[in-house]
């Protein structure tokens, strides 16, 4: 285990923030994004039921996973990135591989 900095925090923040369109554009259906946010604790049951009601009403994945990740961004933390870069969403949506290594490489924007 390491210690993150301040400074490393508002970098990987930030570069979420850069990369935080991709990241939506790249998740093309609602299972498992958001049951893993949700059963991790990160969207409530409500943002879960209305994030699925959206796209039964046909509001693209895409911008609903935008919202959600808006809304997450508030409250950013390590944590958020390891549940959107787990290893079941890094299978089932193959786009986030190119983001994740972006995170993992270091170049983050500062």
């Amino acid at each position: 285990m390491f210690t993150i900095t301040r400074a490393m925090e508002e970098a990987l923040l930030q570069h979420f923030i850069c990369r935080k369109l991709e990241i939506a554009y790249a998740i093309q259906k609602p299972f498992p994004f958001f049951e893993g946010l949700r059963d991790k604790s990160f969207i409530t049951d409500k943002m879960y039921r209305e994030s699925l009601e959206a796209c039964t009403n046909l509001v693209p994945v895409s911008r609903v996973a935008y919202n959600i990740l808006t809304k997450l961004e508030k409250s950013f933390n390590l944590s958020l990135l390891v549940t959107l870069f787990s290893q079941i969403n890094l299978r089932e949506y193959p786009n986030l591989m190119e983001i994740w290594g972006s995170f993992r490489s270091g170049n983050v924007v500062a």
